[in-house]
């Protein structure tokens, strides 16, 4: 299973001079495909698109505290190393070094050399796996069943009921860390090419079935927490060699171990497996507060157990997860996630 650098963010803050000057530039090159789009935040040049890097004009509103204005760079490593993002590109010191240097030459012809990577800050960097469950149906239930979760320690639902125009939540489960700067998103792949104009069909159909999963690092600090590098090209370098630990370390922290089932079949699995009756008691009070609470957080704070990591280790010894299929699912059973990264 490859896990990689899905997307980064590189960004530059530059006065109101500079930021006029590029922009006009921007638009006065623009053609054809290479168009400048406007945006709620200020513009897109799409020059350099097809290769994989989008360049955003950031212009926020003057009202707001430290205001700046900011250029950002948003480079997707598997398309411009000339892939695509269905087929992840797996870091070693050859492709990485092949990335950093597209980046620079990207920059340079960009901006006729006034500047470099180096005046550049990473801003944010997305880890991503494909996980090919097998049919848009599995992708489907296991959304489901990944929103029963909902809000997560240290994590809550990034999108609000305000945002149901445009979000769908039967597409995708998103949560954004509390203070820790970590966003952690599952969705369906195949629906997300689709919602794209012009995409190729060929994509489409090779999207079926894949279940994408990203943890994004969107704050310093969280990018600082796992590398002690302060330019932006070694810690691209630094943190594409640790994509595997950084995924698993915050995908760990948020997926419970186990398979899914319904919930006659996991009280069975308890009730035959479990010898102790205080424990067993715990584990099926935990499988009724989940859907009660609507949260296996929540849940776990309705208990207010102090061995709940005791609890939780039963449930993962049994292979079992808390989480429950609902009875509208028409499926009895779904794989534990962790068993597709052993495939």
């Amino acid at each position: 299973m490859v896990i990689s650098p899905h997307t980064f963010e590189l960004r530059l803050n530059v006065d109101a001079q500079e930021y006029q000057k590029w922009t006009d530039r921007a638009f006065k090159n623009s053609k054809g495909s290479h168009k400048v789009i406007v945006e709620s935040y200020g513009y897109e040049d799409r020059a350099f698109s097809e290769m994989g890097v989008t360049i955003e004009y950031h212009n926020y509103n003057e009202s707001r505290k430290n205001f700046k204005r900011n250029i950002r760079l948003i480079v997707n490593p598997s398309k411009l190393l000339g892939g695509d993002d269905l087929n992840l590109w797996k870091p070693n010191n050859d492709n990485i070094d092949k990335l950093i240097k597209r980046v620079k030459i990207c920059i340079e012809n960009y901006f006729d050399s006034k500047y470099k990577l180096k005046n550049f800050t990473l801003a944010r960097i997305d880890f991503t796996v494909n996980i090919d469950v097998g049919g848009r149906e599995y992708v489907s239930n296991y959304i489901k069943i990944l929103n029963k979760l909902s809000k997560v320690k240290g994590y809550k639902l990034k999108y609000k009921k305000s945002d149901e125009k445009w979000y769908d939540k039967d597409l995708s489960f998103d949560l954004a860390g509390n203070s820790n700067g970590v966003e952690f998103t599952a969705y369906d792949k195949e629906a997300a090419l689709k919602k794209k104009k012009k995409e190729d069909e060929s994509r489409i159909n090779k999207a079926k079935g894949v279940l994408r999963i990203e943890v994004r690092l969107v704050k310093k600090k969280s990018i600082n927490k796992y590398t002690n590098e302060t330019s932006a090209e070694k810690q691209i370098k630094d943190l594409s060699k640790k994509s595997e630990k950084i995924f698993m370390e915050n995908f760990t922290r948020i997926i419970p171990h186990g398979d899914f089932y319904k919930k006659s079949e996991a009280v069975s699995i308890i009730n035959s497996k479990i010898s102790k009756s205080v424990m067993r008691k715990k584990m099926l009070r935990l499988l009724e507060l989940v859907p009660e609470k609507k949260s296996l957080h929540e849940a776990q704070k309705a208990m207010n157990d102090r061995d709940m990591k005791g609890i939780m280790y039963e449930f993962e010894k049994l292979r079992l997860s808390p989480v429950i299929i609902s009875k509208r699912m028409k499926v009895d059973r779904l794989r534990c996630l962790y068993d597709y990264f052993v495939d």
